[in-house]
């Protein structure tokens, strides 16, 4: 197996996940939205946590 096999065959296997989309419809959009917004909501949690503490403990924010 060459490396002109690997990247045509990854290569063509992405574009055939590009074929579904469309199908699809806007699902991956809400879905990736989903993860962003829960991703940044757990990121808020955890820097509120940390402040909390910070301030207990005196340090630094």
């Amino acid at each position: 197996m060459t490396w002109n096999e690997i990247v045509y065959g990854l290569g063509d296997l992405i574009t055939a996940t590009f074929k579904i989309l469309p199908t699809l419809g806007n699902i991956p959009n809400i879905l990736f939205s989903g993860v962003i917004f829960a991703g940044l909501v757990y990121w808020i949690f955890e820097l509120k946590k940390y402040r909390a503490e910070a301030k207990k403990n005196g340090t630094i924010e």
